[in-house]
């Protein structure tokens, strides 16, 4: 028997209240306690918080953080973002950062999710969009805040739900992904990611960059070299990259190191000497010291506390 959809009842803000505690439900039940739960055939990762938490350093890829429930801050070099239920954080581009839970409970959890960003699929909406795309004159940044409507948050509504289909995963995935893109390309900051996927503009010069210093994060930083490689000024490249991700290339460098670090130390047994030389450091004094700086602690005191953590 046919039954009219009622949706046209309600508002467009009382449509997203509905997906968000429908979505809310589903994530207490998938996450009963503090946790971060990986699911990578669909590049979802989903987490929850009973409390807050102290600042945790650490590399974000290509992504988008949807929030449903409770708030966190984010700081990359100077720059600091407080993010609040129903907005999303975009990050489109490899870039150290610190975030902390602000607000949480056991009776409200912080919960999201966060989808992995691929990147050659937004290369080909941005071609296949053309000049459909919104241009805007604010310069590209590598972390950006949005508000959900209801067409982005209805979008991940049905990616959740994926995780309890497998069966549907390899059809309805590709489109899935496409629309999450193609809502944030047509959203507030539409045109900075639009920026990040154009071969020829300053920003994917700026992100040429980065792909450098991850790759070759142990070596010397050479600033003629890379402005050479992508055909940008000494001074454009400084000016760009800071715009881009609020930190000159040095400072970035040095999150990347140590990093990298933390991770070989924590998972490879690695003392804390040896991965100051491995990561490029020539003397583990100054290495221990900005090691400090970044995650609150000396490297032994820090690799102690996280493996008494897990």
């Amino acid at each position: 028997m046919y039954t009219e959809d009622p949706s046209h009842l309600y508002s467009e803000t009382q449509r997203i209240e509905i997906l968000r505690q429908q979505m809310v439900a589903q994530l207490k039940i998938k996450l009963p306690a503090t946790h971060t739960e990986e699911n990578d055939a669909l590049g979802v990762r989903i987490f929850r918080s009973d409390g807050p938490t102290a600042k945790t350093p650490g590399v974000y890829e290509p992504i988008v953080c949807f929030l449903l429930q409770g708030e966190k801050q984010v700081s990359v070099g100077s720059q600091m973002i407080r993010y609040q239920p129903m907005q999303y954080l975009l990050v489109p581009v490899t870039l150290p950062a610190s975030g902390r839970v602000i607000k949480a409970s056991s009776d409200q959890p912080y919960l999201g999710m966060a989808f992995n960003i691929d990147i050659k699929t937004l290369s080909d909406l941005v071609i296949e969009l053309g000049d459909k795309l919104p241009v805007g004159a604010d310069q590209a940044r590598g972390i950006n805040i949005g508000d959900m409507d209801y067409s982005m948050v209805s979008a991940f509504y049905r990616l959740l739900s994926l995780m309890d289909e497998p069966k549907d995963i390899p059809i309805m995935l590709p489109l899935l992904k496409r629309e999450i893109l193609y809502r944030l390309l047509m959203s507030e900051v539409g045109s900075q990611l639009r920026d990040f996927a154009l071969l020829d503009s300053q920003t994917h010069r700026i992100v040429k960059v980065i792909d450098q210093l991850r790759q070759r994060f142990n070596e010397p930083l050479r600033i003629k070299e890379l402005a050479e490689l992508v055909h940008m000024s000494e001074s454009a490249l400084y000016q760009g990259f800071k715009a881009v991700t609020s930190m000159t290339p040095l400072q970035f460098q040095k999150q990347l190191r140590l990093n990298e670090a933390r991770r070989i130390m924590l998972y490879d047994g690695i003392e804390a000497s040896t991965a100051s030389y491995k990561v490029g450091y020539e003397s583990p004094s100054q290495f221990s010291r900005e090691y400090s700086r970044l995650f609150g602690a000396p490297p032994k005191t820090d690799i102690s506390r996280f493996r008494q953590s897990l």
